[in-house]
């Protein structure tokens, strides 16, 4: 269909990445987003760039870790009480993914796809801080099994270091063993939604904000977005509407198994500024340096209301990193956002033809990863588009239940 027109429902950074490739490609390409571009979980992730370290999030013994934490108030993990079939559907197709083998085919899938992950954002002239990332932890014992699992990974890990304020001033006691893996990337994600929108209006891309997708139809040839802001039809269209895609799929006869995990971050001002991204491990939390601040990144709450603001989980991430890190000014924090990341039961993207359709494609379902994985998305939906095809493990069917 090379040279076609294609809609792209969602302005978040797999959408602007979609239409950035499809452009190329030659397409005539319109963007609607129900918000500004960037909004959802696109610009205030911690804005990691590590093909090293991809991972399905359903690995094995997972489940049992989160629930031996699940009553405190500073884990990880939060689920909001009362039954919601959506997710008990999509916990349960997490338990049964968490098993080695499929723990492992999935990884090594995320690894296919982002194998050439640094060239793609070079090309998008993309800024980042390269040093890689320093993992600490609060014992010797934990950094060790973490630094065992990447090598299982590949990742280029260092040695087990002590004394890690001397690495990083930052670190504080409560951080007292690390490794540093190298070759990861950090970058800015407002910079880069920003920049790329803006590169996609200057290169004849439509951009659509404010007009929320009400349905998508597909007659024949020709597929039919209808929003709040009027239709628009084109000889294709890409939902990567991140959780919101669901609810449009639902009105293409297939109900996509995505549930919305939020994350939360917020910017603190810092004495001394890491020069690279910090991972503290036992407190499942980010630091990433963006200019003057530090940007605090952290939680995972299964929470069918995608956009509620829930204060005490900025408090509990606020809990768990305190022990790791000093001269932050904790009661000084601005730019507080929450986030709705499109979590998948197997820990993997869906990236192909809607199910039963011929010229509608998902582009959604990247859990934690959707910041790295946009730009190798975007390439291989243009590459759908165009009559390619994307790998088994990333087949929307394999989650969708037909009406």
């Amino acid at each position: 269909m090379s040279g076609g027109s294609v809609t792209v429902v969602g302005g978040g950074v797999i959408g602007l990445c979609c239409a950035h490739y499809l452009a190329a490609a030659g397409h005539r390409v319109t963007v609607v987003e129900r918000d500004l571009v960037g909004s959802g979980a696109s610009r205030g992730n911690a804005g990691e760039i590590c093909p090293d370290l991809v991972e399905p999030l359903s690995a094995p013994g997972v489940i049992a870790s989160a629930l031996r934490t699940l009553h405190r108030p500073d884990a990880a993990l939060h689920i909001h009480p009362g039954v919601n079939p959506d997710l008990v559907r999509f916990l349960a197709g997490f338990a049964r993914n968490a098993t080695r083998r499929r723990y492992a085919a999935g990884a090594a899938a995320l690894a296919q796809l982002a194998t050439d992950t640094f060239e793609l954002f070079d090309s998008l002239g993309v800024e980042a801080i390269r040093d890689g990332f320093l993992f600490a932890y609060g014992s010797v014992e934990s950094a060790s099994a973490a630094r065992r699992g990447f090598l299982g990974l590949g990742a280029p890990v260092g040695e087990v270091l002590r004394n890690l304020p001397d690495h990083e001033p930052v670190l504080a006691a409560g951080a007292r063993a690390g490794f540093v893996v190298d070759r990861q990337w950090s970058i800015d994600p407002n910079t880069f939604v920003d920049g790329l929108a803006a590169q996609l209006r200057t290169t004849g891309v439509d951009v659509i904000e404010g007009a929320r997708v009400t349905r998508v139809e597909e007659d024949g040839e020709r597929v039919r977005v209808h929003t709040s802001a009027g239709s628009i039809e084109s000889d294709a269209a890409v939902l990567a509407a991140g959780v919101w895609t669901r609810e449009l799929g639902r009105g293409l006869g297939a109900d996509l198994n995505l549930f919305p995990g939020k994350g939360y971050s917020f910017s603190v001002a810092v004495d001394k500024m890491p020069g690279r991204l910090l991972h503290l491990g036992d407190a499942h939390v980010a630091a990433t340096p963006l200019g003057d601040r530090l940007r605090i990144a952290g939680t995972m709450e299964f929470d069918r209301d995608h956009d509620r603001f829930h204060a005490r989980r900025i408090d509990a991430i606020v809990r768990a990193a305190r022990p790791y890190l000093s001269g932050v000014d904790w009661d000084g924090r601005r730019d507080e956002w929450v986030g709705p990341r499109p979590m998948t039961p197997d820990g993997l993207p869906a990236i192909g033809r809607f199910p039963g359709r011929r010229n509608v494609f998902v582009a959604t379902g990247h859990n934690m990863l959707g910041l790295m994985l946009a730009p190798a998305t975007g390439r291989l939906v243009a590459e759908l588009v165009d009559g390619g095809t994307a790998p088994a493990a990333f087949e929307p069917g394999r989650m969708a239940r037909r009406y």
